[in-house]
């Protein structure tokens, strides 16, 4: 009785879900792209924006009063992130030094090339400071309401990100990359073959039973019998109105994919979804996928060199 219980209360919060989804649907781009500067990852960008949906979704039943949407999911992202700096420094936020706002100050925002000199020389505060204000224009009064903090403290932390800012010379690199435990043989080579021949029971051969395919911002599937019935089954349909699939083993962003295409009949190729997974023992016992995530999905077109096949895919909302 108990799981039939929560089962009705999925059905609701799943309603209620659609309808958050719809309200921010017009935001979630700017977020994707926020948190893509945040983390200087496309892949923890994604995990960012996850883990933003479902908290500000969680937290809306403790906020008694109106919110503004856009500012209240960049709130949430920056927290988040803000939270795992400090677990990953271990250590507590430095004080806010008194710096003055330098109105006159020229400023070359080449933000993207220096991230990671920024990261290290700035708290996190300041560093989200710096992007808020200047890669995604908000007011000092408004990025202090995502921070928590006052508008004072904002131009401090500007100011004080705009002078490291300036000493930054030739910045190496970080070589600093997520791996994946699968190497391209294997249970890898069957699924790359089950993708070529539009064959789900070939795909399905190498599935765990107790798989977890994770469907990114659509759900998740506990379960080889879920899988057959569902993504299996969905993605079945939709190769076969397709012409030729190449799937191709790739080093995306440092992590080990699949990326599956679309040969058209004017021979260019033409990306279809991106899947990371893990196995054991012979068996993929994790599967990710992010046709849903439309923004890491035109990166990973631009990445590649081709173009794209998810369009439609876009407003799933």
């Amino acid at each position: 009785m108990a799981a039939d219980n929560l089962h009705t209360l999925g059905n609701e919060i799943r309603e209620i879900e659609h309808r958050f989804k719809q309200e921010i649907e017009p935001f979630r781009s700017e977020l994707w792209g926020y948190c893509y500067k945040l983390t200087r990852s496309p892949w923890d960008a994604e995990d960012l924006v996850q883990d933003t949906l479902l908290k500000s979704l969680g937290m809306l039943a403790k906020m008694h009063q109106p919110v503004h949407t856009k500012a209240y999911i960049f709130r949430i992202a920056t927290n988040l992130w803000i939270d795992k700096k400090r677990r990953d420094r271990n250590q507590e936020q430095p004080l806010i030094e008194e710096l003055h706002h330098d109105n006159g100050a020229a400023f070359d925002f080449q933000l993207i090339d220096n991230l990671d000199y920024l990261i290290d020389h700035l708290t996190p505060v300041q560093y989200v400071t710096l992007i808020l204000t200047e890669a995604f224009q908000f007011k000092a009064k408004e990025a202090a309401g995502i921070i928590g903090t006052s508008e004072n403290a904002v131009y401090a932390n500007l100011s004080r990100a705009r002078a490291v800012l300036k000493k930054i010379g030739d910045i190496p690199a970080s070589g600093e990359v997520r791996t994946a435990d699968l190497s391209p043989d294997g249970p890898l080579a069957v699924l790359l073959e089950g993708f070529r021949s539009k064959d789900p029971e070939y795909i399905a051969s190498i599935l765990s039973k107790d798989v977890i395919v994770d469907i990114t911002h659509a759900g998740v599937e506990m379960g080889l019998d879920e899988t057959k019935k569902n993504s299996l089954k969905d993605w079945k349909q939709i190769v076969d109105e397709q012409h030729e699939i190449v799937a191709e083993y790739r080093e995306l962003w440092g992590l080990p994919v699949v990326a599956e295409f679309e040969k058209k009949a004017d021979g260019k190729l033409y990306l279809s979804n991106i899947h990371y997974v893990e196995a054991y023992e012979d068996e993929i016992t994790y599967w990710k996928f992010y046709c849903f995530s439309w923004d890491l999905m035109k990166l990973a077109a631009d990445e590649l060199g081709v173009g794209l096949n998810a369009a439609y895919f876009y407003h799933i909302y």
